[in-house]
């Protein structure tokens, strides 16, 4: 059995079953090179089509996170191949980890997240007002006290 398949054109199936992965990625370019995996990114305004390492709360240019952290690699990566950026993956949608400071507050499983003043740190959201249009998803798992890694169920909002 082969390792790779390739099709030059469509391809149709009643049922796929992904098992080498958990998120739903994209490779976008970077405004610096080798952003850590689980890393919480968002547009760059200065560089048109990239993105950068996140460094404040709230921000309503997030855009997913650096996947790959923990050993959760994308389950399915969406690129068009002519256009060559190239770049690092960014889980868009499913779950992954993700670098977490807890000084805002203790993360819990349920909590939604959001960018911190952290670089590259989801926090707990605890102004629902000004988190609008800055969630990134969803804590799937804990972290009580410092910095670490959390589950996070990507649902950008």
């Amino acid at each position: 059995i082969a390792n790779t398949a390739y099709f030059v054109g469509n391809a149709s199936c009643a049922s796929l079953t992904i098992r080498g992965g958990a998120d739903i990625a994209e490779p976008f370019p970077m405004s610096r090179a080798n952003i850590p995996k689980g890393s919480v990114v968002v547009i760059d305004d200065e560089h048109p089509g990239q993105l950068k390492l996140s460094a404040g709360t709230y921000d309503t240019r997030v855009a997913g996170i650096v996947s790959g952290a923990n050993g959760i690699n994308p389950g399915l990566t969406l690129s068009q191949q002519e256009l060559g950026e190239g770049g690092q993956n960014v889980a868009l949608s499913g779950r992954v980890y993700v670098l977490a400071d807890a000084s805002n507050g203790p993360i819990k499983p349920g909590d939604l997240l959001t960018t911190s003043d952290t670089p590259g740190h989801a926090m707990k959201v605890t102004d629902h007002a000004k988190a609008q249009g800055a969630v990134i998803g969803k804590a799937m798992s804990a972290l009580s006290e410092g910095k670490g890694m959390v589950l996070v169920l990507v649902s950008l909002q």
